[in-house]
């Protein structure tokens, strides 16, 4: 199903506002959104959660920059609607506003900014960007998870409970994932930003036992740039996003890494917004 990323058309009556949200290890406070499924009131079940960055992005085109949003919650009421899905409860947090943005950088990754050779040039302005990561990633597992688990009904074991993002929000869904495996049991990596910090993910990976399943979609357009002044940006993306799904794949055996390539796609929400439902399928369809 297609919806106008541009246009607002979930149900507000089941969306529920965290406005000033405690974030004890990194003394901030931030938005949290939760999405409900569409029988979440009028039943007694539990679901699986899917925890979102950006979380601004996820549902409002009207808080976007470029106007689209990742229309997740119609794609998870017209699944739940066409039987694929049990119903899945969506909550969405929202991006640092430090640094005029870019305290984006800071808490999506657990490591300095740390560029691949061709970005060296790149990287004299945002060298102090990145090194919140993990005080970022504790604010989901020790604060805000034990807080969505005990005010709603979750499904509370690893499989259930996955971490997504696209972007900076796809390295530090992977770096989460892989530093909680107890916790988190699937993840979304959508346009991964490796190049931010590919050494540091590289040995990140290579140096973490895997202890139990862990379930990857992964994927990458042939078009994405985070700079349209290097014509080379999209062949950063693309190759950093092939060879990690290497590396994913023969790390262990208990690791699932699919890695879907979008001919053309270019790294925006409305990219995003396509394929958000082909993640979904992958991790919770029957």
């Amino acid at each position: 199903m297609i919806f106008d990323a541009r246009v607002k058309t979930y149900d507000p009556d089941r969306m529920v506002l965290l406005p000033t949200f405690d974030m004890p290890q990194l003394k901030r406070q931030r938005c949290i959104r939760v999405y409900l499924p569409a029988d979440y009131y009028s039943s007694t079940k539990r679901y699986p959660v899917i925890y979102m960055h950006d979380g601004q992005n996820v549902f409002e085109p009207s808080l976007c920059i470029a106007g689209m949003s990742w229309q997740a919650g119609e794609h998870l009421d017209h699944m739940q609607q066409q039987g694929k899905t049990d119903g899945i409860i969506l909550v969405a947090i929202d991006n640092s506003p430090l640094k005029n943005g870019l305290g984006r950088s800071d808490e999506y990754s657990p490591w300095p900014f740390n560029p691949i050779a061709e970005l060296h040039c790149w990287g004299d302005t945002r060298q102090t960007l990145g090194g919140e990561g993990e005080a970022y990633s504790a604010f989901i597992v020790e604060t805000l998870k034990p807080y969505i688990d005990q005010h709603y009904r979750t499904l509370h074991q690893r499989e259930y409970n996955t971490i997504a993002g696209s972007s900076m929000g796809g390295l530090i869904s992977l770096y989460i994932a892989l530093r909680y495996q107890t916790v988190f049991g699937c993840i979304g990596v959508f346009s991964p930003a490796f190049w931010f910090a590919e050494a540091d993910m590289s040995n990140c990976i290579q140096e973490t036992p895997i202890t139990a399943p862990i379930n990857i979609y992964m994927d990458i357009g042939t078009n994405e740039t985070s700079d349209h002044t290097l014509s080379y940006f999209p062949n950063l993306y693309l190759n950093s996003a092939k060879r990690f799904h290497h590396q994913l794949q023969e790390k262990d055996k208990k690791i699932s890494c699919k890695l879907l390539i979008e001919e053309d796609a270019v790294h925006s929400e409305s990219a995003w917004a396509r394929r958000f439902p082909v993640m979904v399928e992958q991790l919770y369809c029957r």
